[in-house]
């Protein structure tokens, strides 16, 4: 009774405080979702009945917040209030709703078969259906730790038409999904030993679908991305339930089979398997009352040395996320590195073993090692942790200006939770004082990147170069320069952020706007910055600055 009776004086005092304060209305509307764990697709959301998780960007927003979803948890269902129903005016006048629904594919996929719920014909023919059939049984009665001859990704699938370098899973692409990043069908014989025979297919020739190891069948979607020089295909499949189960709410590894209904309706065995496993933080999230910035290393070649400076800088602005995609470490030094955080900073950075040397590929573009691939695959790895998120070389510096000090801070007052892709962030080429040799200064390698180069082009080249910041829940397909396919791209203030691009640190090299007479020197983001870099890294390292050999 004393409860009721406070709950009822809790209501009274906040009435009218939430009838001003709240630009918010209510509405009354029924969905029928049996799926359950598709609520999360969106990952800031807060449920009391398992302890209240901060949402909302500053503090007062999340006492707000807080409040008043005490308020509305305590009413109960038949309350008279005076607050408008859809459709309506908002109380605030701010919005004029004409309706509100719900739906289980906007975001996401339909077709799947639960053999729990007895077998759901999945396929175009009933051949297709049959053959399916038939490989779900043997798939769902096979034990998890059966050894057979089924190629592993990364692999050559059996039936040689895929060459499969990553799979991943996300909530936020397509819903709740399954994605194999593979190489362009085109490109497969380039990268390959010549030894190796391979028959890429295009994707419109191919009926492919994901079987997991209960037996469960899902459609895949495949699109080809063929952009300049630019290719990756994308192979998509929903998750069934099981799978979504296993995946984020026992934390375990599963195992799913690709089934071609093109080529294997002899063998009536899948072409290739993938054990996934989702990151840890995607399981247990932090606070999300800031929005996350997750940043990706371009993959590295031997690079680490620059590796701490560039992730203490972004750190400092706001980045809460770094994944570093490693081709090769031959000295060792990246693993001193990542040992180092992971003793200060558990969780800040994870490594993704980028290297296909045991299937000896050499990518085409021999520069970049199956950059367009690692793009995506960070895309959808870190997606569903990352409200922001983006793809950089070590040269690459986002760099907030005044009056802002992180980029956080710029994004969440410009941008809010505006419904876009990406946006976008032209180069500010930095150089060398003379184009034919470094100075003294430049060349000390003792310094930090933004210490040394301190010589710029007069303007930012707008013509190619830019690089972006990637809403991961509103975009597909992606060009390392380019948003290829996704929501509407915007321009940010070039008062507000810079992307400083270095001057390569190891070697010269001619940048737009650098040329003889043409660079104007601009100190602004050494001065600000050099000394709050130093001070993290002497934290990071829990000794005198003076020890260089980590920067």
């Amino acid at each position: 009774m004393l409860f009721v009776l406070f709950i009822l004086i809790l209501f009274t005092l906040l009435s009218g405080y939430i009838y001003t304060k709240c630009p918010f209305l209510t509405t009354t509307l029924k969905a029928d979702i049996s799926y359950t764990s598709y609520y999360s697709q969106f990952r800031d959301v807060s449920h009391p009945a398992d302890g209240w998780k901060p949402v909302g960007h500053t503090i007062d927003e999340q006492n707000l917040l807080h409040d008043m979803s005490i308020v509305v948890a305590a009413w109960s269902e038949n309350a008279e209030d005076n607050i408008p129903t859809v459709p309506c005016l908002s109380a605030d006048g701010h919005l004029l709703v004409l309706s509100v629904g719900a739906s289980r594919i906007r975001y996401g996929f339909r077709d799947v078969s639960h053999p729990t719920d007895g077998w759901k014909p999945v396929g175009h023919t009933l051949d297709e259906q049959n053959l399916l059939h038939d490989m779900s049984i043997v798939v769902g009665a096979r034990p998890a730790n059966t050894k057979d001859n089924i190629p592993t990704v990364p692999c050559l699938s059996a039936d040689g038409h895929l060459l499969v370098l990553s799979v991943a899973a996300s909530r936020i692409r397509y819903g709740v999904s399954l994605t194999f990043v593979t190489v362009y069908p085109t490109d497969m014989k380039a990268v390959l030993p010549k030894h190796i025979s391979s028959y890429p297919l295009p994707s419109s020739q191919q009926s492919l679908w994901c079987i997991f190891s209960d037996g469960s069948v899902t459609p895949v979607y495949i699109y080809d991305s063929n952009f300049y020089r630019e290719h990756v295909s994308l192979l998509d499949c929903p998750l069934s339930q099981f799978a979504n189960d296993q995946l984020w709410k026992l934390n375990q590894t599963i195992r799913v089979y690709l089934a071609s209904t093109t080529t294997t309706k002899d063998r009536k065995i899948p072409i290739l398997k993938a054990f996934v496993k989702v990151p840890v933080v995607s399981i247990i999230s932090s606070n999300s009352s800031q929005e996350s910035f997750t940043l990706c290393t371009s993959p590295l070649h031997n690079q680490a040395n620059y590796l701490v400076q560039w992730i203490e800088f972004h750190r400092l602005v706001g980045f809460s996320k770094f994944v570093i995609y490693n081709t090769t470490d031959t000295d060792n030094y990246l693993s001193t590195v990542i040992n180092m955080y992971n003793q200060k900073y558990p969780g800040l950075v994870d490594v993704v073993q980028w290297n296909f040397s045991t299937l000896r590929l050499v990518d085409f573009t021999r520069t970049r090692y199956f950059q367009v691939e690692a793009l995506h695959d960070c895309l959808i790895r870190y997606g569903d942790q990352s409200e922001w998120l983006g793809t950089l070389d070590l040269d690459e510096y986002i760099v907030p200006l005044p009056p802002y000090e992180t980029i956080v801070d710029y994004i969440h007052e410009t941008f809010g939770r505006l419904i876009i892709g990406s946006i976008n962030l032209w180069s500010q080429f930095f150089c060398n004082k003379n184009a034919s040799a470094y100075t003294a200064d430049e060349n000390d390698t003792n310094r930090l990147t933004i210490e040394r180069f301190t010589f710029r082009a007069p303007n930012r080249l707008k013509r190619g170069r830019q690089k972006y910041l990637y809403r991961p829940r509103f975009v597909q397909y992606l060009s390392i320069h380019r948003q290829v396919i996704g929501l509407s791209k915007e321009q940010p203030s070039e008062k507000h952020i810079m992307l400083a691009h270095y001057v390569f640190m190891t070697r010269l090299r001619a940048m737009s706007g650098c040329g003889l007479n043409e660079t104007v020197e601009d100190i602004s983001v050494r001065n600000r910055f050099v000394n709050k870099v130093k001070d993290a890294i002497e934290t990071l390292m829990n000794k005198h600055y003076s020890n260089r050999s980590i920067l």
